[in-house]
Parts: structure tokens; C-alpha cells; sequence
């Protein structure tokens, strides 16, 4: 789902379990500034027994909401990921997990599939290029202009890889997304407004685990 801005994120925190901002630029210190924040260890990651201390802040009982923000949580290795899925399977009362992140898309599936995902718009210039590779820039430019006939063939070669399949559609979508924003806000083509609904709702169907290439046809009709 998208928000138009991150002033929107305290609302939406209070009311999640778990959720996940996808936030392309801007100092997350200043986001929720009176939440526990998280960062990287010195290795620039979150390893296992970072996951553990913080796992300890949610076994004393809240009265009020306590939000959790970890930042840049996209650095946490599988070790760390898994222990924070042990951590959601029991969550305390009035505890309240938020992830603010550059790329989602770097989050183990497992995890985001857990959570309320959120896309803020970014503030860069219109006419800066997103931040993907040109791989992923030509697959994302393919699925926004195939035809229905075509999307077959497109969600073949986006999952084409030997790598995670899924985190490279949600890498595309995400690529998809971006360039739809950028054009809709340069040309004011409503069309483009349709565009972006399908490959939103594509977006969220990836992140719940559902089927990619399905998904990645189904949605885009």
C-alpha cells in the first residue's frame, strides 16, 4: 500500500502488529523520534543476538502502545530473520514492530509476508533515475507495457534466475512502481494512475507469498 507522506507512519504504527516502510530517502532518526530505535551492529548488519536483546524488550508488560522501530532492517542476515519470526509468534500486548527500509525487497519473504507493507513516495527529483540495475530497470519497463498476451511470456523472464525468484519480481515490481510515479507526476496521465493500482496490488500479492508468476499475470490484467 502506498503513503503519500511519513507523516502518516505514527497512525499506521499504533494500529500494526508489524509493519514495513518502504522509505527511498530521508533520516530515519526523524521518523517516530519518541519509539525504541534499533540499528546495525558494527558490522553494519543485525545478527542473531541483536534480534535476541531486542526480543527482551517485549517480555515485560506494556500499559501503552511500545513501538520498536528498527532501521535499515533490510541489513538482518537469515540467522537474525528467523529469530525475529520466533519473536512475532508470541508478541506482547501493546507491542508494535516497524521496519524502516530503502528496498523491501531485500527482506526475506518470509518475514514481509508477516507484515502491513508500505511504500512511501519519494522526495528525489522527478527526473532522478531509480536506484535499481538495468536489468531490472528493462523487466520493469517490459511488465508495465506488455499487452495480456504478452504477460505470460514477461513473468516467464522476470522469474527466470537462479537466484530468489521472488525477491527479484518484488524487485521489478518495485522498479515498475517507481517508474509509474515518476510519470504520472510529469505528464498528470490518469492513466498511469491505473497502471500503478495493478502493479500496488501485484506488489502486495508478492509480499503474502502468493504464487509469482500468477501473480505477476493475474494482477496486471
Amino acid at each position: 500500500m502506498q503513503l503519500n507522506s511519513i507523516d502518516n507512519i505514527p497512525q499506521v504504527a499504533s494500529k500494526a502488529g508489524f509493519a514495513i516502510f518502504d522509505i527511498p530517502d530521508g533520516d530515519f532518526s526523524e521518523i517516530l523520534p519518541k519509539c525504541y530505535h534499533a540499528k546495525p551492529n558494527e558490522k553494519g548488519i543485525y545478527a542473531k543476538e541483536d534480534i535476541d536483546q531486542i526480543a527482551k524488550l517485549t517480555q515485560s508488560k506494556q500499559e501503552s502502545d511500545f513501538v520498536i522501530v528498527l532501521e535499515n532492517a533490510e541489513l538482518m542476515n537469515t540467522a537474525a530473520a528467523n529469530t525475529f519470526l520466533k519473536t512475532l509468534e508470541e508478541p506482547g500486548e501493546n507491542i508494535h514492530f516497524v521496519f524502516l527500509v530503502r528496498n523491501s525487497s531485500n527482506i526475506l519473504p518470509t518475514v514481509k509476508s508477516r507484515a502491513h507493507n508500505y511504500y512511501i513516495k519519494s522526495t528525489a527529483k522527478i527526473s532522478d533515475a531509480p536506484d535499481f540495475d538495468a536489468d531490472t530497470i528493462a523487466l520493469a519497463k517490459k511488465l508495465i507495457a506488455a499487452t495480456p498476451q504478452q504477460l505470460p511470456k514477461v513473468a516467464a523472464d522476470i522469474t527466470k534466475t537462479k537466484d530468489d525468484s521472488r525477491e527479484k519480481a518484488q524487485r521489478v515490481v518495485d522498479a515498475a512502481i517507481q517508474l509509474m510515479y515518476k510519470s504520472y507526476f510529469v505528464t498528470g496521465n490518469a492513466q498511469f494512475l491505473n497502471k500503478l493500482d495493478k502493479l500496488l496490488k501485484t506488489q502486495e500479492a508478492l509480499s503474502a507469498n502468493g504464487h509469482i508468476k500468477l501473480q505477476l499475470v493475474a494482477n496486471m490484467l
